[in-house]
């Protein structure tokens, strides 16, 4: 998910309505992936801090208390439903077309980032 839109990220995590929620097991997968050398010339170490920082500073952290089932096809992803079963939350936002092809779960909309940016824009 990185692109010219998620510019804005930093933005929505900071805004009043909406609330982010975070698991370790969601910050360790976020970690490991823009650990990646092939976003070293994307990321920066220093943004990659600042993410962390921010994460530390807006997220609400909750614990995964639900287990969830589901047909998604890589079952590694099953905390994501889990943890929003746990909260529960209004929407699940991904890029991960695994998640996004289900459209929804337990009622959930799952939302590309562009499809939520433009729910809360309106």
């Amino acid at each position: 998910m990185i692109g010219k839109r998620l510019a804005t990220l930093a933005d929505v995590l900071c805004r009043n309505d909406v609330h982010v929620y975070m698991s370790e097991q969601l910050l360790e997968e976020i970690q490991t992936v823009i650990a990646q050398p092939k976003f070293d010339a994307i990321i920066s170490a220093e943004s990659r801090q600042a993410f962390q920082d921010m994460v530390d500073n807006v997220c609400y952290w909750t614990p995964i208390t639900i287990q969830a089932k589901s047909p998604i096809r890589d079952i590694k992803d099953i905390f994501i439903l889990s943890m929003a079963e746990s909260v529960p939350v209004d929407c699940i936002v991904s890029g991960d077309k695994d998640l996004t092809e289900l459209k929804s779960h337990a009622g959930i909309p799952i939302l590309q980032y562009s499809e939520f940016l433009n729910k809360i824009d309106n």
